[in-house]
């Protein structure tokens, strides 16, 4: 019985959605360190906006790493 293509090997580089969702989740990570420096220095006060985009933002980083690991399998 032939394997199918849709099964993923082990070791075999990860591509298409997975990837796309990995990127995604780095850069919301990105974001969400950017908008603590943000409030460590001074710059802008935390409002219930600025708290709550940072919170959505950790929030969607995890969420999006852990739909890559699922995708990946």
């Amino acid at each position: 019985m032939p394997s199918s293509p849709a099964r993923k090997k082990k070791g075999a580089p990860v591509t298409g959605a997975p990837l796309y969702l990995r990127w995604l989740s780095l850069l919301c990570a990105v974001m969400a360190l950017f908008c603590v420096g943000v409030f460590v220095i001074g710059y802008k006060d935390p409002s219930f906006g600025r708290v709550a985009t940072l919170v959505a933002l950790v929030v969607a980083s995890v969420a999006l790493l852990l739909a890559s690991k699922r995708l990946s399998r």
